[in-house]
């Protein structure tokens, strides 16, 4: 592979792995939206909704992280071999 190559690879990669991120960002994003139902006492109605909500939440977030810390970052001169 010539440098040209190499750069536009690295930059392939390096934007799928943002798009997994931002996916799994924007998936524990609305894991956490909407409401919990609560009784009058502002006791939950099941002990378990927002604590799933909130590990389903986690592993998405986890799953973001894994794809920023994946990312071989270009440098500015990955960047302007790769048009």
């Amino acid at each position: 592979m010539t440098t040209k190559q190499d750069a536009k690879a690295k930059v392939n990669a390096a934007i799928k792995r943002c798009e997994a991120a931002e996916k799994a960002w924007q998936d524990a994003y609305t894991a956490l939206s909407g409401s919990v139902s609560t009784n009058g006492y502002g006791i939950h109605h099941n002990r378990y909704e927002l604590r799933d909500k909130l590990l389903l939440a986690q592993a998405y977030i986890q799953e973001s992280l894994r794809a920023l810390d994946g990312i071989d970052w270009p440098t500015d001169a990955e960047y302007d071999s790769a048009d």
